[in-house]
């Protein structure tokens, strides 16, 4: 399921504790065989003060059917282009600031990183970081940048991997936390 409604189910199931704003909160369903089937690594924005039975601004890593992938939800309809390209700005105190096109979601209210740059993403600015600003247009407010504190990201990535040992060219697999805060 693409949707980013996914996030407001889990919101609303209480997996995100009110202590959650500077934490990655890990979620699984176990499979038949009792590794994870799926498995959700989620962190709301720092400054996120929504209700919990509302869309949170987020950003979401999950593996789901041994495939990666990860978006950014937010409460705003994107701008994006006729393709649905959304020009997304990301830079983190460990990875110099770039400008990127991620697609957006089918509502419009958040945009997933394309699989060529999750790996990067995660190695060089997850967890190397403690805070990763990621900036989108908006069509009502402009460009709004959204700020993640990105600490900790350790154990949801051990949690991921176990889901995606092999995810599309060993994303995860080469991915070290020796730097991780």
């Amino acid at each position: 399921m693409r949707s980013v409604r996914a996030l407001s189910m889990l919101l609303a199931a209480g997996c995100l504790p009110a202590a959650a704003k500077a934490q990655w909160t890990v979620s699984s369903s176990a499979a038949s065989v009792g590794r994870p089937a799926a498995v959700t690594a989620v962190l709301r924005e720092r400054a996120d003060s929504t209700a919990f039975d509302e869309d949170a601004i987020a950003l979401v890593i999950r593996c789901s059917a041994l495939q990666l992938d990860a978006f950014l939800t937010t409460r705003d309809a994107l701008d994006s282009d006729l393709v649905g390209d959304v020009r997304v700005r990301v830079d983190a105190d460990s990875l110099r600031a770039r400008d990127s096109r991620w697609q957006a979601t089918k509502s419009n209210a958040g945009a997933f990183i394309p699989p060529n740059e999750l790996r990067d993403l995660i190695q060089r600015g997850i967890l190397r970081s403690r805070e990763l600003h990621v900036t989108v247009p908006t069509l009502r407010r402009g460009r709004v940048t959204h700020t993640f504190a990105v600490a900790g990201f350790a154990g949801a990535l051990d949690a991921l991997r176990l889901a995606c040992p092999k995810d599309r060219g060993a994303t995860l697999a080469d991915v070290t936390h020796q730097r991780s805060r």
